[in-house]
């Protein structure tokens, strides 16, 4: 029993983790899109000189754009492998079986949950 326990525990952190990185990578998005857009309108109104204004539209604001699509992306990996734990775990009898009546991709889009409580 402490093996179910163990991976169902694993699983459930992963997911955790899964949705604080893609809320994390869209947050960030935003703020490099944000940045990218004020420091455009400084451009366009003379406040910066063409030097500056590419290399801060570019430089800056385009990596924290890129950032924030890698926290994204690495929060899909995660819950992927947990989603492959769980196929592994329930493959070998010895994993959390989900809902009865709830299939898998409804933990994706959060089916389970609203159907639990």
């Amino acid at each position: 029993m402490g093996d179910q326990e163990a991976i169902a525990a694993k699983i459930e952190h992963g997911r955790q983790v899964e949705k604080t990185l893609q809320r994390l990578g869209w947050l960030v998005g935003a703020v490099g899109a944000t940045g990218m857009a004020v420091y455009t309108a400084f451009w366009a109104a003379g406040d910066l000189s063409a030097e500056q204004g590419v290399s801060l539209v570019l430089g800056t604001t385009l990596a924290t754009v890129l950032s924030g699509a890698t926290a994204y992306g690495a929060g899909v990996n995660i819950g992927l492998g947990a989603e492959r734990l769980q196929l592994a775990a329930r493959a070998a009898g010895t994993g959390p079986l989900p809902p009865q009546g709830q299939p898998a991709s409804d933990r994706m889009t959060g089916g389970s949950e609203r159907a639990q409580g």
